[in-house]
């Protein structure tokens, strides 16, 4: 296929979809309690941006089309429940979405810090705390294969968030400083 200069590629597009689907997902959720029903709206929003992914102008921040997606089908999403008690006005969503989006930086700036710090840890720190957090994390598994005992794999994760806290502190004071 032959892409003109103002369209990406579908590989690099789903790379984008795949990259701020946590961050939108977040923002759905922000407006939509029911976590089912939030990645439910996150489908639609995937299959819409998918659908209209030529009419997508790379010289554009992808995280705010795709956030317009998401304020769409949440939007949708509501007409939809309309016939249900207790929903949400646009006007509240808005001012819902006003809020995140006024913290958005913070979230940025806590994330980066945790990226940096995370890459501050030992390669075997590292691999603790992403098997710890992997759904199909198994202590005891774990503490065998470390050859210590399951109390100390807790232990050793304490520690390691400790470190992690005290260095994204760190990070964000310092950007405190510099701003």
């Amino acid at each position: 296929m032959n892409l003109d200069d103002s369209q990406i590629s579908d590989e690099d597009f789903i790379r984008l979809l795949t990259t701020y689907h946590g961050r939108i997902l977040h923002y759905v959720c922000s407006s939509i309690s029911n976590p089912s029903h939030a990645e439910d709206v996150m489908q639609e929003v995937s299959l819409a941006m998918w659908e209209k992914r030529r009419q997508y102008n790379p010289d554009l921040n992808f995280f705010a089309w795709m956030r317009a997606f998401a304020r769409l089908e949440v939007f949708s999403y509501y007409r939809q429940q309309a016939k249900k008690p207790r929903q949400l006005s646009e006007i509240a969503l808005n001012r819902v979405w006003e809020n995140v989006d006024a913290r958005q930086h913070l979230v940025d700036d806590r994330l980066t810090a945790l990226q940096t710090c995370f890459s501050r840890l030992s390669s075997e720190h590292q691999e603790l705390v992403s098997q710890f957090y992997d759904e199909t994390f198994e202590v005891v598994a774990t503490a065998s294969q470390l050859n210590i005992q399951p109390s100390t794999v807790y232990v050793r994760i304490h520690r390691i968030r400790k470190i992690l806290l005290s260095c994204v502190q760190r990070q964000l004071s310092s950007l405190k400083v510099l701003a």
